[in-house]
């Protein structure tokens, strides 16, 4: 086995932007891992490799290995099943977890070619040489989008993050919601047993989603866990409105921005850190399109007294890029 420090870290996704892990449970100094794999799952939320490595004892261990990415932000950068062939000697780079004997978080495998497949959507080449993933390859702009005005949908079509770096958070947290994180298992939590997530999650990740218009009604598909949320369009929130993790909302116009209320969230997470939040939170969301029809710009506060200091916002966009709303299904590991 070769086990070799890395001087660098490992560059993660942004707190609210990353598909789902968190870097909590397992060591900050990323290591190579040297092996032959045995195995290839190609699985939501997250795909996963074993890999079968001899330590310095000549003794064959086989590692448990959880690839940063799901199937569609991999896709999405040109890293596809097929590049990963069972008996295959492969170099991989991520962290270890002192919680869990041989597991693995791979961020990227270096291929038997020399090709590096960059997992983790924002990261950097870790290898010189050619290079399928990673940030680079993920950014879109809005030369990319369709001819959205062609069609004149306004925001009825699937729309799809253009970096993941797009969104800009302001979350000034109280001292209680920090703490609340001590009580997070970084390795069995929603995501890991497939637990569909509920809001604002839902609607800061990598997936796309898509606008349905239901007349009263406007659905919203959110290819993260097949979710989809109901907006009730010009009416207020009733008194014996269910709870539910993706809450009550309702929805009405303002010009061609789209304005939607969202009480009663029966979700206690705000992020996938595990910091907590409170039953009465209140979300207010601002859908504006472009002239254009290309570009869907984006602004969140969220108001809980027990989870901020002052109402937090998270702000960004994504554009019209053609894309499709594909099945989840999500598998537990």
């Amino acid at each position: 086995m070769r086990l070799t420090a890395i001087a660098i870290w490992l560059m993660l996704l942004p707190l609210m932007v990353s598909a789902h892990h968190s870097r909590a449970g397992y060591v900050d100094e990323p290591i190579e891992l040297e092996g032959e794999l045995v195995d290839v799952i190609w699985r939501n939320p997250h795909v996963g490799f074993v890999l079968s490595v001899f330590n310095e004892d000549g003794e064959e261990e086989l590692w448990e290995i959880e690839g940063f990415g799901s199937i569609y932000a991999l896709q999405r950068t040109g890293i596809t099943e097929d590049l990963f062939k069972a008996g295959a000697p492969v170099v991989m780079f991520g962290l270890v977890t002192p919680n869990r004997s041989r597991h693995f978080l791979a961020s990227h495998v270096l291929l038997p070619d020399g090709t590096e497949t960059v997992l983790q959507a924002n990261a950097e080449p870790h290898w010189p040489g050619r290079t399928l993933g990673g940030r680079l390859q993920w950014v879109a702009d809005e030369a990319e989008a369709v001819d959205a005005a062609e069609d004149n949908r306004g925001v009825f079509r699937v729309w799809s993050i253009p970096a993941l770096a797009d969104r800009v958070l302001h979350v000034p947290f109280t001292d209680a919601a920090i703490a609340s994180r001590a009580t997070w298992d970084a390795l069995n939590n929603f995501t890991s047993r497939c637990e569909p997530e509920g809001m604002p999650r839902v609607m800061i990740n990598p997936h796309p989603f898509e606008f349905v218009d239901g007349g009263d009604t406007i659905q919203l598909r959110v290819e993260l866990y097949d979710q989809e949320r109901a907006i009730h369009m010009g009416g207020s929130i009733p008194e014996d409105a269910p709870a539910s993790r993706l809450g009550y909302s309702v929805g009405h116009w303002e010009g061609s921005e789209l304005v939607v209320e969202t009480t009663r969230v029966n979700w206690p997470y705000f992020d996938n850190i595990g910091t907590r939040q409170g039953e009465n939170v209140l979300m207010v969301e601002r859908f504006r399109l472009s002239d254009d029809q290309r570009r869907l710009d984006y602004h969140l506060t969220v108001t809980d007294s027990g989870t901020f200091t002052e109402p937090a916002t998270i702000t960004g966009h994504w554009l019209a890029l053609g894309e499709a709303i594909a099945p989840y299904e999500c598998e537990v590991s």
